[in-house]
């Protein structure tokens, strides 16, 4: 049976936001330009400090804003909040997460299908995000964050 609504959990969950500063790094930094671009998956690059990390990385969360005010010397903003929680969608790179996986950072702002790993770290799982929907025709996924 066919119902009228549609389920969207994107953001459910998701608050308080943590306040980290923003990774220097080349092509590591997070903009305005990339949130727009939804490119927002973010790894831990230092302490209280997010970046788009490599390929591989641990995904931590998803930066949901940026300032305006600029570390000194550079054009990368100085603050960012970011969801730790809850439920996040995210644009997915190769290979395509599925469905009660994992995922990690791809680099470049979005996630993909967790590599397999017979190593699991005595802190835990390696990966971070179980993918609850996949939506393959947006190219994003919703991942439980936790």
């Amino acid at each position: 049976m066919a119902s009228q609504f549609q389920i969207d959990n994107n953001g459910i969950g998701g608050t308080p936001f943590l306040t980290f500063t923003v990774d220097t790094s080349a092509n590591k930094d997070f903009s305005q330009t990339d949130l727009d671009s939804n490119l927002s998956a973010c790894v831990i690059s230092d302490n209280n400090e997010v970046g788009m990390g490599s390929a591989g990385d641990k995904l931590f969360g998803k930066v949901v804003w940026v300032s305006q005010e600029v570390q000194s010397g550079t054009t990368i903003p100085a603050l960012c909040a970011v969801q730790a929680r809850g439920v996040a969608r995210f644009k997915y790179a190769a290979t395509t997460p599925v469905i009660n996986q994992m995922v990690e950072a791809d680099g470049a702002g979005k996630v993909r299908q967790a590599a397999a790993d017979a190593d699991i770290a005595a802190g835990g799982h390696l990966m971070r995000g179980q993918v609850i929907a996949v939506d393959t025709s947006a190219g994003t996924c919703d991942v439980w964050l936790g």
